[in-house]
């Protein structure tokens, strides 16, 4: 097996996993601007209405649903098969998703601690982070021993 066929997965899993985060980013944006829209249950611990209401749903003034879908259209921009051709946007995927996996980490701790509700929106974007950062390591690691 040549190792362009060995990689295939990796091109094709960070961009479904990138139009699936820009999805959700995108819902999240319009809920955040539009008053009734987002779906989701309120009450003890799930309540994506507080999560997405708090001080804690901007960060430095932007709406963190805005920041959100800002980071997957340039990450399906990344994940556009012509950008893999290009070697250079390598090290941009990996250093992207490394601010964006330090960006969840602040998020998921600001809902359980600060806010001390979860939103599953939220959590929807924050597994599609990770997954997607799992992708691109574990493609990187596989690239690098060929």
């Amino acid at each position: 097996m040549t190792s362009n066929t060995q990689l295939r997965w990796v091109p094709v899993t960070s961009l479904v996993l990138s139009l699936a985060g820009l999805a959700v980013s995108i819902y999240l944006t319009v809920a955040h601007f539009s008053a009734g829209v987002l779906l989701c249950a309120e009450g003890a611990v799930v309540d994506c209405g507080t999560v997405t209401t708090s001080e804690q749903s901007e960060f430095l003034g932007i709406p963190v649903a805005i920041l959100g879908l800002a980071f997957f259209a340039f990450f399906t921009l990344l994940c556009l098969p012509v950008a893999w051709r290009d070697e250079r946007l390598h090290w941009v995927r990996l250093g992207s998703i490394g601010v964006g996996v330090l960006f969840v980490v602040y998020l998921v701790a600001a809902e359980l601690v600060l806010i001390g509700k979860i939103c599953l929106w939220c959590t929807a974007v924050h597994v599609i982070t990770l997954a997607l950062a799992a992708v691109l390591v574990t493609g990187a690691f596989r690239r690098s021993s060929l």
